[in-house]
């Protein structure tokens, strides 16, 4: 996707399109909205029809009604980003020349794309601001939180710790980039558009510790490629398979004693 067809699809995700109409319409409605032009086919619940090549680049789409941003009693730097009324569908959107669109449950998403502090993803958040004008901020996202109040009119909470990033090193947010003017949000907003990058690189060689993962070293040869993979829903290695590089971990540090992982997985773990 060039950067005009981009910036024409992130500008109508970022609209005041009612949230659940959106949703509600799925990608199919979006194309016919005006991205069957950039999206000649579309692929609904991870299962594209579009002819695709070995390791298309996806870009994740999340909306909300509203949103609130505030420090992180007792972490310096570390903010929490919660938003109210996302839905329960995460929308993703692949580069040219694959052009592959769908949705998945968010619960899967955040499990599949792995929100761990050891490799957190980043993402662009876009927000109308109490004064009606736009804000972005590029951050790093973890530890999300997904939630659903009862009743009938119930509605999806999704909490993420974040840092904001001093500069971002990637290509799918480069069009979000130059507008965050600031280091910060408003403390609350509406309309939000949360863009987050694909799966990170396979560089850490980790060991399961009593209470959380334990960093070892840098895998031999690495950084390796990640690619969400539509079929699974979650990030694979691009090239040869985890058990390939969790050897490869095992075999070059003692200190693993054979139980070393290159896959940090997400909140569910592996």
């Amino acid at each position: 996707m060039d950067s005009t067809q981009f910036d024409q699809f992130t500008r109508r995700l970022s609209t005041r399109l009612s949230r659940r109409r959106a949703l509600a319409i799925g990608a199919a409605g979006i194309a016919a909205a005006g991205l069957n032009r950039a999206v000649p086919a579309i692929a609904q619940d991870a299962t594209p029809e579009a002819q695709v090549t070995e390791h298309p680049a996806f870009l994740f789409v999340q909306m909300a009604d509203s949103g609130t941003w505030t420090p992180k009693p007792g972490e310096d730097g570390v903010y929490l980003l919660t938003l109210a009324g996302t839905g329960e569908q995460t929308l993703y959107f692949s580069d040219r020349p694959d052009r592959i669109v769908g949705t998945l449950p968010t619960d899967e998403f955040l499990n599949a794309l792995g929100f761990t502090p050891v490799e957190p993803p980043n993402a662009a958040v876009v927000v109308t601001t109490p004064d009606g004008n736009r804000d972005v901020l590029v951050v790093e996202l973890f530890n999300p939180v997904y939630t659903r109040s009862f009743g009938e009119s119930g509605e999806e909470f999704l909490t993420y710790e974040a840092i904001v990033l001093n500069s971002y090193v990637g290509e799918a947010l480069e069009e979000w980039v130059p507008q965050a003017d600031d280091d910060q949000l408003p403390a609350e907003f509406t309309d939000v558009s949360l863009f987050i990058d694909d799966c990170a690189d396979l560089a850490g060689c980790y060991r399961q510790g009593f209470w959380a993962l334990e960093y070892i070293g840098e895998v031999p040869g690495g950084p390796y490629g990640r690619c969400y993979s539509w079929s699974e829903r979650m990030c694979l290695p691009c090239e040869n398979s985890d058990w390939y590089y969790n050897n490869l971990c095992n075999e070059t540090f003692p200190a693993c004693e054979g139980t070393c992982v290159t896959n940090t997985c997400g909140p569910l773990w592996c």
